[in-house]
C-alpha cells in the first residue's frame, strides 16, 4: 500500500522536466473566432431556412384558430345517442 502511494507521489512530480503550456494573451482567448471564407454562405441559408420555418408555423397557427367544437358536432351527437 504504501509503495502504491509512493509510486503515485512520483509519477505526479515527473513532468517538471518538460515545457510549461502555451498560454494565450486574454485579448486572443476573448476574441471572435475567425470564421473559414466558405462560412459566410452559411448565414444566408440559415436565414432562408428560419423564414421559411416560420411562415409554415404561422399557417399551421391559422388553421387552428378555427372553433374546437364544430357546429354541428352537437347534432350529430344528438343523433348518435337518443336520449
Amino acid at each position: 500500500m504504501i509503495a502504491v502511494i509512493c509510486v503515485s507521489g512520483l509519477a505526479g512530480c515527473a513532468g517538471e522536466a518538460e515545457d510549461y503550456p502555451h498560454l494565450l494573451p486574454t485579448a486572443q482567448m476573448l476574441a471572435e473566432p475567425a470564421l473559414p471564407a466558405h462560412a459566410g454562405t452559411g448565414g444566408a441559408e440559415a436565414e432562408a431556412q428560419l423564414s421559411a420555418r416560420a411562415a409554415a408555423l404561422r399557417s399551421r397557427a391559422a388553421g387552428l384558430r378555427g372553433p374546437v367544437i364544430e357546429a354541428d358536432s352537437p347534432a350529430r351527437r344528438q343523433i348518435m345517442r337518443p336520449e
